[in-house]
């Protein structure tokens, strides 16, 4: 049992065991069809809203938010979905279908001759690459079905949602700091954050056994080997750590 201190961002506790942060893959190797890839799309299309409304809720920048209601409204636009659905009733796979919307509309404002217009190509190609990030997260999001504590580098405003939040139970982030985006979101969550953890957060190895306080900043570290030890002595540890370490 370790413990190591960092900087509490935020209040409240959370345990569970530790996953180490790793950026989607690029690569998407399976495909969804027909209705599996329209339910899938539903799904990453809601994943995509509540990511950007988290962004905007965090906007001092007046334009900033003006871009991504914007972005959130093309992602809404019935006409969007409708040419994305069309896609994939023809026997285009999710991702190709995604594509193929994604370069149309980029032609088209591309091709506008006034440059207001034309410079939103940009935007356009970034509110469907969000479509395509969640569906890779999807996988990831779906094999996570038990508590744990995010482990990363640092905390973006969307790292959150890479997870299933409904077993997320806190944050150790190496650098960070009060008022970056990620830490924000956290906190508007409830979820308990630890920054600053500098070097001491290589000693956390993937699937190591975490207690963190969000509020003074302590992070209590168990070596992987509590998985194979039976339910009794994993609650009583649990009870000490919380006792002892973080009151």
């Amino acid at each position: 049992m370790l413990s190591l201190q960092g900087v509490g961002a935020t209040t409240g506790k959370g345990s569970g065991i530790a996953l180490i942060y790793k950026k989607t893959s690029n690569k998407l190797h399976e495909k969804y069809y027909h209705e599996t890839a329209k339910e899938l799309l539903s799904e990453i299309q809601n994943q995509s809203m509540a990511e950007i409304d988290s962004l905007i809720s965090i906007c001092k920048c007046e334009e900033e938010k003006d871009i991504l209601i914007a972005h959130k409204l093309m992602l809404s636009d019935s006409e969007v979905i409708k040419s994305l659905e069309k896609e994939i009733d023809s026997g285009e796979d999710l991702l190709k279908a995604i594509k193929n919307v994604q370069g149309n509309y980029y032609n088209l404002f591309k091709a506008m001759d006034d440059e207001v217009f034309s410079s939103k190509a940009l935007d356009v190609e970034e509110v469907f690459q969000r479509l395509i990030d969640n569906i890779k997260k999807q996988n990831k999001i779906k094999s996570i079905n038990k508590s744990f504590i995010l482990v990363c580098d640092d905390l973006l405003p969307t790292t959150i949602y890479d997870y299933p939040i409904e077993y997320l139970r806190g944050i150790v982030v190496k650098h960070g700091t009060f008022f970056s985006h990620g830490v924000i979101i956290a906190k508007s969550k409830n979820i308990p954050v630890v920054i600053g953890l500098g070097t001491d957060i290589d000693k956390i190895n993937q699937g190591d056994y975490l207690v963190i306080d969000g509020l003074s900043g302590k992070v209590v570290l168990i070596s992987e080997w509590w998985n194979h030890h039976s339910l009794f002595i994993v609650i009583t540890l649990k009870r000490h750590i919380n006792s002892i370490y973080l009151s």
